[in-house]
């Protein structure tokens, strides 16, 4: 079946679902196992299969899928809602462990996003990450969670956080929010990391009861979006990563000044890929463009090129068609820096300024963990 009929397919079920709108029945009247089989790993290599699932069982009766194809995206959305409710449990469990162990924690990204679908537990869940910014949190969280027997793996790069699992689910520390490869940006958001730390204008959200902090809701906004783009321009990116973002700013969108909003994008260098993929969210997931706080472009062009990129090659790029990266740690490597030097030179003209300098810092990133 060709990506022509297959990709519109999806797109329809993933823009009704992130709405919480019907999707189009009459698309789907007559379709045969197999498309809905492909459309069914479409999702999966955009880690959306439960939101997909979930709108395709909506259909009405004449556009249902096949029943073998039913019972599975029942069984999918099963296990995405259990396994979110396990990561919820874990989430309220870790967190009495930080607040025993005096320790200040933000959550980032992930679980904290899940909030702002009309479903959350039919997200697909990643692993939880926290933002240790307390000075002398981070070295002491080590400690005491080595203390209590968990197995801590620090990170090979200079990314500043560690990890750990409880029960099958990975949490991640960090003492950064985020990092640019490019140092006057990387500085820059330092400065803007270090203020939120002295003020702690920390926002929060309710868990299933729970209530955690999150970034203030500016910097949130931005930092979904850099750290999306950042990955998009290195190996690629699947739907979940952009849904995140693109939900974030609907719902939170008349808490952004976009004056303010605009002079940070800019200042970062990032306003066009912003614009490029709102035009994208636009164009393809039926976004209003009054959810955006910048001014739009009506270009295309870009904005055909990411969403052309996200459908082939799927989450963080591992479902790219051709050589797949190899297992030997040297041989996989040269394979990602090949990969991320591609990618530079394809997307560099949405943001040269941030595509030119990767491969350079990740060749020195490589070369560094080569030699341990």
């Amino acid at each position: 079946m060709s990506d022509s009929v297959i990709h519109p397919l999806f797109l329809n079920l993933l823009s009704a679902a992130i709405w919480d709108k019907p999707a189009n029945a009459s698309l789907f009247e007559g379709i045969d196992r197999k498309t809905w089989k492909e459309i069914s790993n479409m999702a999966g290599r955009q880690t959306v299969s439960a939101l997909i699932a979930d709108k395709a069982l909506s259909l009405p009766k004449e556009s249902l899928p096949p029943r073998e194809q039913n019972l599975q995206f029942i069984i999918q959305i099963e296990q995405t809602e259990t396994l979110s409710r396990k990561m919820i449990q874990m989430l309220s469990e870790i967190t009495r462990e930080y607040h025993e162990s005096d320790v200040s924690i933000c959550l980032l990204k992930g679980m904290g996003n899940a909030m702002n679908y009309p479903s959350p537990l039919l997200r697909n869940v990643g692993d939880i990450d926290f933002f240790i910014y307390r000075k002398g949190d981070y070295e002491r969280s080590k400690e005491c969670f080595s203390a209590k027997g968990f197995k801590i793996k620090a990170d090979d790069d200079d990314h500043f956080h560690y990890s750990f699992s409880k029960e099958g689910v990975l949490f991640e520390n960090h003492q950064r929010i985020t990092f640019f490869d490019n140092k006057k940006y990387d500085n820059l958001f330092k400065e803007w990391e270090n203020d939120l730390i002295e003020k702690e204008n920390f926002t929060s959200v309710q868990i299933d009861g729970l209530t955690v902090k999150l970034l203030p809701v500016d910097m949130n906004a931005f930092f979904i979006f850099q750290h999306m783009f950042r990955h998009f321009v290195d190996l690629g990116v699947g739907f979940r990563q952009f849904c995140d973002w693109v939900l974030f700013l609907s719902k939170h969108r008349n808490e952004i000044d976009p004056v303010s909003f605009t002079a940070i994008a800019k200042s970062y260098a990032l306003l066009y890929p912003m614009q490029v993929f709102a035009r994208a969210a636009v164009k393809y997931l039926d976004a209003s463009e009054n959810i955006f706080p910048f001014e739009m472009i009506t270009d295309d062009k870009h904005a055909d090129w990411v969403i052309s990129d996200i459908l082939d090659n799927g989450n963080f790029g591992f479902y790219r068609s051709g050589k797949q990266r190899p297992k030997e740690k040297l041989r996989s490597m040269w394979f990602s820096y090949k990969s991320t030097l591609r990618r530079s030179k394809k997307f560099g003209v949405i943001s040269p300024e941030h595509c030119r300098i990767l491969p350079v810092t990740k060749l020195i990133s490589h070369l560094k963990n080569g030699f341990k």
